[in-house]
């Protein structure tokens, strides 16, 4: 009889312990939610701020604002601010911001701009053609395979990084703004993307329905003369020789030369840029170890997107170091969080969610990675610093938004923000410690196309 009195109470404690667990939102739960949500002052003043405004403009912390001064223990001569305008080529023009003041100091002129739209053109030509070249290589997987469905919805949308720009450079070389300036469709990109995108898809249902291989490579060879006509249209026809001449740093003007945009690049750039490395420094992956992204690269020959992984503080102090030695950075962030872009102020806390719901929102470096909210999803780059008592407080940063967004163009970001949201940076190598350096030439790890990482835009 005790036997069973102990069944019976062990079985009534499992009932009680799973309604516990409810997995629906009955009556009983909706009570509990309702008196737990007291209408107390702070509810009521939240309530009625939030029907009437946008909770971003309430929950602006202006203290942060006001706090910051707009001065520099160092900083860079200001080149011209550029203007991606509603484009994802954030990669192309701040890449393109770092090789400037080369080009400048060895022409002996003041500054110069290079023609993003020239480059937009090649790169758009190169994504077509490794998406046609991956659709054929993996045309026997199902359209579910998640491989082929990244493919699918990845073909030629904006967005790349620093080894993407070093692959199209060294193959297409570099041409003045003046030369190719911008179209619409170059400074505006959904329409010609919409337009590839549909063209190569169409190109790849073809292909995957296709089983003779010489019938494939005319699908092809048909789908890049129409990409190419598209491109044509929409950015205009690349140079393939021109001849420039620019004002000196004296207002005299330049005798006029002829060159070849691979000609510009071999005597301008190509002896600086094979001395830049990426550094990441992401939480969720091992450190001091190498990665690659399969499939992240625009030229289909050249090598994948790879990098070495270290701890956030290395990545700074090479970064600091860079700058102290006269150098800009070029990196990667989410530029979203926590910014003010009327203000140009990024700062963590900016956004007091806290104050204004009365409960905690933080999350951890780490925490941001593992539930995928944070990624790079912008490229700047890092022209001065604020050294005060030997810590750095600030980090000045050259937007490519034009001059009406942010400090006439520049943003303020203060080193908690840099703690949080900056996820890589390329520097010169000679600032890279040795044993950091030597893992390049080690074997990467692959990441496969989806990694969050990709997200350069």
């Amino acid at each position: 009889m005790s036997k069973l009195i102990i069944l019976i109470a062990l079985i009534l404690f499992y009932i009680n312990l799973i309604a516990q667990f409810k997995t629906d939102i009955d009556s009983t739960i909706l009570i509990t939610l309702e008196k737990s949500c007291i209408a107390d002052a702070q509810l009521i003043a939240a309530q009625n701020a939030l029907s009437q405004v946008d909770g971003n403009k309430i929950s602006q912390n202006w203290g942060k604002i006001i706090s910051v001064d707009p001065y520099f223990s160092l900083r860079l001569k200001d080149k011209k601010i550029t203007d991606q305008k509603n484009t994802g080529r954030c990669w192309l023009f701040s890449a393109l911001n770092i090789i400037r003041p080369f080009i400048s100091k060895k022409l002996g002129c003041d500054d110069i701009e290079l023609s993003q739209n020239y480059l937009y053109f090649f790169e758009k030509l190169e994504k077509s053609n490794l998406f046609l070249n991956s659709i054929i290589q993996t045309r026997e997987k199902p359209y579910t395979d998640r491989f082929v469905e990244n493919l699918f919805k990845m073909n030629v949308q904006d967005g790349q990084n620093w080894l993407g720009f070093m692959g199209i450079v060294k193959k297409y070389g570099v041409v003045p703004k003046n030369v190719m300036p911008e179209t619409y469709s170059s400074s505006n990109s959904n329409h010609v993307n919409k337009v590839l995108s549909t063209k190569l898809k169409q190109a790849a249902i073809k292909i995957r329905h296709e089983k003779n291989e010489t019938v494939i490579q005319d699908i092809k060879m048909e789908t890049l003369k129409d990409i190419f006509r598209i491109l044509v249209i929409n950015f205009g026809l690349p140079p393939k020789e021109f001849t420039w001449r620019y004002e000196m740093i004296d207002k005299k003007l330049s005798f006029s030369k002829t060159y070849t945009p691979r000609q510009f690049f071999d005597e301008f750039v190509v002896d600086k840029l094979e001395e830049f490395y990426p550094i990441y420094s992401i939480p969720t992956l091992a450190f001091n170890k190498k990665y690659e992204i399969d499939l992240n690269r625009i030229v289909s020959s050249e090598q994948n997107m790879y990098f070495v992984n270290c701890p956030l503080e290395t990545m700074k102090e090479i970064a600091v170091k860079s700058l102290l030695d006269s150098n800009a950075v070029w990196f990667g962030c989410d530029v979203e969080q926590q910014s003010n872009f009327e203000s140009g102020l990024m700062t963590s806390n900016l956004y007091d969610f806290e104050s204004l719901y009365g409960m905690d929102f933080k999350m951890s470096r780490e925490g941001l990675f593992e539930s995928y909210s944070c990624s790079p999803t912008h490229n700047m780059v890092f022209t001065g610093i604020d050294i005060l008592d030997g810590k750095v407080k600030k980090w000045l940063v050259e937007n490519s938004w034009g001059v009406s967004k942010g400090k006439e163009g520049y943003l303020y970001m203060l080193d908690d923000w840099f703690n949080q949201f900056v996820q890589v940076i390329v520097v010169n190598k000679k600032y890279i410690p040795k044993e950091l350096l030597e893992i390049y030439n080690t074997k990467a790890s692959m990441l496969p196309p989806w990694d969050p990482m990709l997200n350069m835009l």
